[in-house]
């Protein structure tokens, strides 16, 4: 870490706070805090503690007989996590948070206790991770309440799926075949000494994962970071050049691009959120790309019948993002048990809206990348329920009405990519009303 320890250790303490304390995502809890180089030191240090939260909780918990201040456990938990992780030396672990409270008027006097806290795990680490196997949420880096739903919700498969989010995520890219050819491109990568691995029609995987900046063509617009499990719209749409689509919750623009880089089309990308809507600019304007880009609500009705006409709609509807746990560690301890049937009810109003403007004989693609049945194969039966003009059309390449990606590091089913995250997709279309 070219940045010092101790500095990123002060900054990521009480960002680490609003994520413990107030439940805040890490997103929105670094949202414009902080800039640059230290940007990705504070990012990596909050990452590795997310990452060992559970384990976190359950040491300190041994170690102290009273809960310490927040500003001091934010402190604690990220240097436990890094000294769980081994991602640093345990005697630079403890130097460095030691001087990071000494050197912050609010942890100033608290550096004596940090430091006997640290070294006291230091001593006795085998003795205080011994349950760690056995206890579940441990093991498994999430709440009870989140273990027991992938539980019910995957009864043959519910250990696998958790093991594999506690991993570490690969660097997946997708090839922007509008400039250069999968082929082709991996040789660029191999030729720079990137051990890359193809994983799909349009995916590949470098390791060790580097910053983008360091990728081959990134800059130019050769390739995008984006999982394999959702470069599958154009596929599963397959549309011809010139037709008209809706990206209807579309920031940061993964999805409208990879709708791009495969035809000529036109595509109205909405999102409402000003802030996020604005990255779908950036991510078009570093892959020379063109879009129509608006902020409003795909719910809205009278908005969406100002927007005329479309040959297809993408639905990547606002989800628990219980399927990409790997890539967004904070997720199984921001969200609550309420939030699955919150968001399932902002889904269904989307759906309601959107299916207004859908044309007779055209496609909607809802996606989500949750794996809870309520957010996918439930919440379709149910607008099917409700809209009799709805049928669902067979996934182009799939003998499948509706796909339920679960995170996975080996897929086998033909067609899919061989190394995903979590994800369901339902083709529907628009027949006449009987």
């Amino acid at each position: 870490m070219s940045v010092q320890l101790s500095v990123a250790l002060n900054i990521a303490a009480p960002i680490w706070e609003k994520m413990y304390f107030n439940g805040v995502s890490l997103e929105r809890a670094m949202r414009n805090d902080i800039k640059g180089e230290i940007k990705g030191a504070v990012q990596s240090l909050l990452y590795c503690a997310l990452r060992q939260r559970a384990k976190c909780d359950i040491i300190l918990s041994k170690l102290v007989t009273k809960k310490p201040s927040e500003n001091i456990q934010g402190l604690l938990c990220i240097a436990l996590g890094l000294l769980l992780s081994g991602e640093e030396k345990d005697f630079v672990v403890v130097d460095q948070t030691v001087q990071a409270a000494k050197s912050n008027p609010r942890t100033i006097k608290a550096s004596g206790f940090i430091n006997a806290v640290l070294r006291n795990f230091l001593r006795n680490r085998s003795q205080l991770t011994r349950s760690f196997q056995t206890n579940l949420c441990a093991r498994f880096n999430a709440p009870a309440w989140w273990i027991q739903k992938v539980r019910q919700s995957f009864p043959s498969q519910w250990e696998s799926i958790l093991q594999t989010q506690t991993l570490r995520p690969p660097l997946t890219l997708r090839v922007n075949i509008r400039k250069i050819r999968v082929d082709d491109y991996v040789n660029i990568l191999r030729n720079a000494g990137i051990s890359v691995q193809v994983v799909g029609p349009k995916a590949l995987i470098i390791d060790p994962p580097c910053p983008v900046e360091e990728i081959p063509g990134f800059n130019q617009g050769l390739c995008s970071v984006q999982d394999a499990g959702s470069q599958l719209i154009s596929q599963f749409l397959a549309l011809k050049n010139n037709a008209k689509i809706l990206d209807a919750c579309a920031a940061p623009g993964g999805k409208t691009a990879e709708l791009l880089e495969s035809a000529d089309l036109d595509v109205t990308s909405m999102e409402i959120d000003p802030h996020r809507a604005a990255r779908i600019n950036d991510t078009l304007n570093r892959l020379q790309l063109k879009a129509k880009v608006i902020v409003g609500d795909g719910a809205d009705c009278q908005l969406l019948s100002t927007l005329g006409s479309f040959d297809a709609i993408v639905l990547d509807a606002p989800c628990t993002a219980s399927g990409i746990v790997r890539r967004h560690p904070d997720i199984v301890w921001s969200r609550r048990p309420e939030d699955i049937k919150q968001l399932a009810s902002q889904q269904a109003r989307l759906l309601n809206a959107l299916w207004t403007i859908l044309p007779e004989g055209k496609m909607l693609l809802y996606v989500v990348c949750s794996i809870f049945p309520e957010e996918g194969p439930d919440q379709i039966k149910n607008f099917m329920d409700r809209h009799p003009d709805a049928r669902l059309k067979c996934l182009p390449g799939l003998n499948e009405l509706m796909l339920r990606l679960v995170p996975t590091e080996h897929e086998t089913t033909p067609n899919l990519p061989k190394v995903h995250d979590g994800f369901f997709y339902a083709l529907l279309t628009k027949v006449e009303a009987k």
